[in-house]
């Protein structure tokens, strides 16, 4: 037991607690940020979308917009920043979609952090295990 009354498991500090609190509050911080923030990009592209209207060679209806086929779409990281600078909505969508997939792989880089720091290394193995299933079929190695 520490002077306040708490009891501490074997190999805990109080300044392990506090830094795990804040990472905690990191973590829910960073999951609803990034579903904000996709949310807005995917917004502004949906309404861009509306705005500029249908261009030559572009989806022409929010349908066919939603039924692309796979083969059809930039997904390039070149393609997409092109998209981006040239104000494309259907790119500033799939940002936003990026954004959102990315976010929950964050926290389980950020989850991995606190288990390390909470030297629970069984959980350690499996955040890093998750992590890199996540980051490989990222990149269209595993689950393709």
């Amino acid at each position: 037991m520490d002077e306040h009354g708490t009891t501490l498991s074997p190999g805990t500090s109080l300044g392990q607690s506090a830094a795990q609190e804040r990472l905690d509050l990191l973590i829910s911080r960073v999951l609803r940020l990034g579903v904000m923030v996709a949310a807005v990009i995917g917004a502004v592209g949906l309404v861009l979308f509306f705005v500029r209207g249908p261009q030559p060679g572009e989806p022409q209806s929010l349908h066919e917009l939603l039924t692309l086929r796979a083969g059809s779409l930039a997904t390039s990281p070149q393609q997409l920043l092109k998209g981006l600078l040239t104000g494309q909505p259907e790119d500033i969508m799939r940002v936003g979609l990026l954004v959102l997939i990315l976010t929950p792989t964050a926290r389980v880089a950020l989850t991995l952090i606190l288990f390390l720091l909470e030297r629970d290394f069984v959980f350690v193995i499996i955040s890093a295990i998750v992590l890199l299933i996540l980051l490989l079929g990222f990149v269209g190695i595993v689950g393709g």
